[in-house]
């Protein structure tokens, strides 16, 4: 039975590469440069989250009953970029588990690294996040932004300032930070990940990845999609699977998952205002095609000029994770004050004008920074280079 699922996933796999030519190692580091910028730039757009006069989220799908083309983009955007955390964690475990020899001092090692690269900006961040708030909350207690935070000072109590901070039980202030904490547990854990990948991976991956389907999140982590296509990506590494995708299997995998995504934003229209078990589930299976699609894409973009251009900026990706949040917050509540109307292609507007201020206040700070406070800069980024 063994046998006949290694031929067949090696079947898969070539029909999948085709006759795509191998990735050079400047190719595949140009092509995860410029994975992980665009990637954060589709987080961006996912927390710009609902419309000011939106009637229902758009993570449910688009609204049946008003604004229909302003809700059905935005939340085809956001189903469209829920391929960010599993790719962003696959491409995590395949540069993680990169060791050839000495795999417990390898993992310890690397475990020191990701502390320092993960664990202490995440610290940081929420520590500046927490005083820039509370500050605000002593001069200003009913300013708008204060609720689109996950925190309520007026009820806070000691633990949910330490979830706040260190994120232990609960998201913490900068919400975006619960990828950044559970790629750290991930990380924690993997010397258990590193037996089932060289044990028992099939049973690894099933496992994981049912866990993740029915949205158990194996009590330590928030959600258990980090790991299990942290898992992956660590799988596809360990057995030297080549990470090539043809052009037409890119073609099939990117129609496949807009049809998906277009479907999944029209749900509303089918199960109303319910949001049952089975969708939940298609929901989250439906990025396993987005993964492919996206990496596929990416690896063609990636080489082109304007590319080249875009991968550049890779450097800067965790930085503007760390920091779009709760500025685009800010920058929405600012822009929609200045609406001219609320009409759906202003609403539209507004939307896509929210996330390229985001994006350039928070890019170009981080060069800022980069030149002036290269320290500084360092510490916020993880310690991450920009070339």
């Amino acid at each position: 039975m063994v046998a006949a699922l290694i031929s067949t996933g090696r079947a898969l796999h070539a029909m999948v590469r085709g006759d795509r030519a191998a990735l050079t190692k400047e190719e595949l580091s140009r092509t995860i440069s410029f994975a992980r910028i665009t990637l954060i730039v589709g987080l961006v757009f996912i927390h710009y989250e609902w419309f000011p006069n939106a009637r229902i989220s758009p993570f449910r799908g688009f609204d049946p009953t008003q604004n229909h083309v302003a809700t059905f983009v935005q939340s085809f955007v956001l189903f469209f970029f829920f391929s960010v955390v599993p790719l962003l964690s696959m491409i995590s475990g395949w540069l993680f588990l990169s060791f050839t020899s000495d795999p417990a001092s390898a993992l310890i090692s690397r475990m020191r690294r990701r502390f320092a690269s993960l664990y202490l900006p995440l610290v940081f961040w929420n520590t500046l996040f927490l005083a820039i708030l509370l500050v605000l909350f002593v001069a200003a207690p009913g300013h708008p932004l204060l609720s689109e935070m996950n925190i309520d000072f007026n009820r806070a109590g000691a633990m949910d300032y330490v979830n706040a901070v260190l994120g232990i039980s609960a998201h913490p202030i900068g919400f975006q930070f619960w990828f950044v904490r559970d790629l750290f547990v991930t990380v924690l854990v993997s010397p258990l990940l590193w037996i089932l990948l060289t044990r028992a991976p099939l049973f690894g991956a099933v496992f994981l990845g049912a866990s993740w389907l029915i949205g158990h999140d194996l009590w330590i982590f928030f959600r258990a999609d980090v790991v299990f296509f942290f898992y992956l990506g660590g799988w596809i590494r360990l057995r030297g699977v080549p990470v090539e995708i043809g052009v037409r299997a890119t073609t099939i995998f990117l129609l496949a998952y807009i049809a998906l995504c277009a479907a999944r934003t029209l749900a509303p229209y089918v199960v109303g205002d319910g949001n049952p078990f089975e969708l939940q589930v298609v929901t989250r299976g439906m990025r396993l095609v987005g993964v492919l699609a996206c990496w596929g894409l990416f690896q063609r973009m990636a080489l082109t000029p304007m590319g080249g251009l875009v991968a550049r900026f890779g450097g800067l990706a965790f930085f503007l994770h760390a920091a779009h949040y709760p500025l685009i917050a800010g920058v929405k509540l600012i822009l929609w004050d200045v609406l001219p109307a609320e009409t759906q292609p202003w609403m539209l507007a507004h939307y896509v004008a929210s996330v390229i201020v985001t994006v350039t206040i928070g890019i170009g700070l981080g060069l800022v920074l980069t030149r002036f406070a290269s320290k500084a800069f360092s510490l916020l980024n993880g310690g991450r280079i920009v070339a």
